[in-house]
């Protein structure tokens, strides 16, 4: 059975939430503490079969009006991968679920059959837990309702220099802030599901123009940075870091099972409405039929 019967990532409120749009606050909730990630490794060539199962389990979730929820994405770069994301307020807030879960005997044994058909298209699946590091993320609100895809950035740091990859954070934090750009992302320290200490820096964004912006205004952070601190990351990134990998990934609505205030906040993206129908052909007037 999938562990992701959870609460929504990254901008899912812990409160009951609004059933009406007017009820919808103006700023994105504060991020989950605890944030799981369950990968799946999907065969070449059964990305399609993957969506169709994918989409029982919402179903599922769905007829059950199973209270959690969670996100589902894509990978664009990389290993062909599908992630889902949700995040808690804590372990013990986890563990809850999981035992609601584990009780519920109707809907253990539907997800428990989407599993086996689950497991015919893919190659591998595993889970990790990460930890928010509100001191090492920026001020600014992350708000992932209102984005596309999701940047993935995982920073393998070796043993002992958490510290070099904690104050290489700061710098470019203080960076962004002395330049008054808007920055909006969170990291997450892995606490179990791979080798540590691992840091992944997550990265929402609308549409992939952001990239490019990114790298337009790279001049002006190296410039808010200084040269004492440009030498200072160098440094830290060369004794701190045996590796970092960045991906791209695509949020999938179909796969999805967020919540009526999530969505709500980008109803067009998450529950966009069916094409309409084409309009029934008038039929065409009988002639009347000729004098002979």
């Amino acid at each position: 059975m999938k562990n992701f019967l959870l609460l929504c990532l990254l901008g899912i409120s812990l409160s009951a939430f609004p059933s009406t749009a007017a009820d919808i606050p103006s700023g994105p909730p504060p991020l989950p503490k605890v944030l799981q990630i369950f990968r799946e490794e999907v065969k070449v060539g059964r990305s399609a079969a993957h969506v169709k199962v994918e989409k029982g389990y919402v179903a599922a979730m769905a007829k059950a009006s199973w209270p959690t929820h969670y996100l589902a994405m894509t990978s664009v770069t990389g290993p062909s991968e599908a992630w889902f994301l949700t995040g808690y307020a804590s372990f013990a807030a986890w563990e809850k679920d999981r035992d609601a879960s584990d009780a519920n005997a109707a809907l253990t044994a539907e997800l428990d059959g989407l599993g086996v058909k689950d497991g015919e298209v893919l190659s591998n699946a595993t889970s990790l837990v990460a930890l928010w590091r509100e001191d090492l993320s920026p001020e600014a609100s992350v708000d992932v309702a209102k984005a596309r895809y999701l940047r993935v950035i995982t920073y393998r740091v070796r043993p002992g220099h958490e510290n070099d990859f904690a104050e290489a954070a700061k710098i470019v934090r203080a960076a962004y802030a002395k330049a008054n750009i808007a920055s909006g992302w969170a990291v997450y320290q892995v606490f179990g599901g791979m080798p540590g200490p691992t840091f992944l820096v997550l990265v929402p964004m609308k549409s992939m123009d952001e990239i490019d912006a990114g790298i337009d205004r790279s001049g002006a952070l190296r410039e808010a940075e200084g040269p004492e601190n440009e030498k200072a990351l160098a440094r830290l990134s060369g004794e701190g870091y045996n590796a970092v990998e960045s991906n791209l990934f695509v949020f999938s609505p179909p796969m999805s099972y967020p919540s009526k205030e999530f969505a709500a906040r980008n109803p067009g993206f998450w529950t966009p409405k069916p094409p309409a129908k084409p309009a029934a052909e008038t039929k065409k007037e009988a002639k009347p039929a000729e004098k002979k």
